[in-house]
């Protein structure tokens, strides 16, 4: 509420991405109509140039959140473009991490077609093996931008960091105390029973007024998309402040952040 231009920063990311989309799915797609014997080839560079390009305009504006939020836990008052200018200071470790994250991703895309050109239990156990590979690696790199702009550490040490925090914040039961993509769960569903079934509906009686109504539960995504993104990189910033120095940022309480720092073998 009180710095409202945090939601810009994930507008502006969806956008550049968008246009990323763009830009390599055309070549990729020429290239799958020429079918040269390179394709293959040209595809995993394609690919890799891709996931280089949208992960780092996702944590060039991520940072900004992170700086805009950690400004405010400590009193200030920061800008959108103090949140810019923080993206570019780090710049050369957002780029390090995108490189890496990249890296990590080609490689799980790799795997994952391995697996699937094998058959039967052999398919099956490659998939879910790489698919749980994925999501370890999604986990432990939860806090890499927090760590990037608050302990301004480079990307290995900022992914150990991450790392750190996880086993501190995790245990076993950190996703069971992670509400918020719950939340965002119920609130996209009340959004399919309140406005989209009565769209299409509407679409029997008029055609006019049913694409109306659909083109609002789209907008009613999107922003709930644009919050509870802005929300997550927020509340990793707090949890991450908290795990790292034992204080309490501003506008939150320790019992909340507690919730989050659950013991194993405690339920």
């Amino acid at each position: 509420k009180q710095d409202k231009e945090i939601l810009l920063f994930p507008v502006l990311s969806s956008i550049f991405s968008l246009i990323l989309l763009l830009i390599f799915v055309f070549p990729a797609f020429l290239a799958i109509l020429a079918g040269s014997g390179s394709v293959g080839i040209s595809l995993y560079f394609g690919l890799f140039a891709f996931y280089f390009a949208t992960t780092f305009t996702a944590v060039f504006f991520n940072v900004g959140t992170v700086h805009i939020a950690k400004t405010r836990f400590e009193g200030g008052d920061a800008t959108f473009m103090d949140g810019i200018k923080t993206g570019f200071k780090h710049l050369k470790q957002i780029i390090g991490w995108s490189l890496l994250s990249a890296s990590v991703g080609l490689i799980l895309n790799i795997l994952q077609g391995q697996a699937r050109q094998k058959k039967g239990i052999v398919d099956l156990l490659g998939s879910i093996l790489v698919s749980l590979i994925g999501f370890v690696w999604t986990i432990v790199s939860i806090f890499v931008v927090p760590a990037i702009v608050i302990k301004n550490r480079g990307v290995i040490e900022s992914l150990k960091s991450s790392a750190i925090t996880v086993k501190k914040t995790w245990g076993e039961n950190l996703i069971k105390h992670y509400g918020l993509g719950l939340s965002q769960g119920l609130l996209s569903f009340l959004g399919i029973i309140f406005i989209l079934t009565p769209g299409i509906l509407l679409l029997l009686t008029s055609i006019k007024v049913g694409i109306i109504v659909i083109g609002l539960f789209i907008l009613y995504l999107v922003l709930l998309s644009i919050i509870f993104s802005s929300a997550k990189s927020i509340f990793d910033t707090a949890l991450f402040i908290y795990a790292d120095t034992g204080k309490v940022p501003s506008a939150y309480s320790e019992e909340e952040l507690k919730h989050a720092f659950v013991e194993k073998g405690k339920k």
